[in-house]
């Protein structure tokens, strides 16, 4: 019999292949977004160590210029943790825009998949048929022969 060919597979491949080029990018904006995540969870631990020391320091005693240094160093690490926390907004919204290019590019692949089974299942249900067909004819055929004229 013949063998099922589905007329969509270059359509289904090329799907795919952007469904796989899709998966790769989000891959690469989520890390860009882990990437982000840790550095802000370092920046707010610097700017807790440094919470610390300054503590410290108040409790000891220092010049006025030293007390300056490390509220000035302190607001500059919560600013730097502002800057980073945006960042990773517009990071985390890009992730999001890529995971709903993949999902829809999933979807479609699976309409294809599909589809495919579908005309497969049918190509294997017209095959059966035939060699049914083909039986009743040989057995039918063969019926003839045996019989007496």
């Amino acid at each position: 019999m013949k063998k099922f060919h589905y007329s969509l597979e270059t359509v289904l491949d090329y799907k795919q292949q952007i469904l796989d080029n899709l998966k790769e990018e989000y891959a690469i904006r989520m890390r860009y977004v882990n990437e982000k995540i840790l550095e802000i969870e370092n920046l707010r631990k610097k700017s807790s160590a440094l919470r610390d020391e300054f503590d410290d320091v108040k409790h000891r005693g220092a010049s006025i210029e030293k007390f300056l240094m490390y509220s000035s160093m302190i607001d500059n690490l919560d600013k730097q943790v502002e800057v980073e926390k945006q960042a990773l907004a517009v990071l985390q919204a890009r992730a999001d825009q890529k995971k709903a290019e993949l999902i829809n590019a999933n979807i479609d692949v699976n309409k294809f998949e599909k589809l495919k089974e579908k005309k497969k299942a049918e190509h294997h249900t017209l095959e059966q048929k035939q060699q049914e067909s083909f039986i009743d004819e040989f057995v039918s055929n063969q019926a003839k022969s045996i019989r007496p004229a």
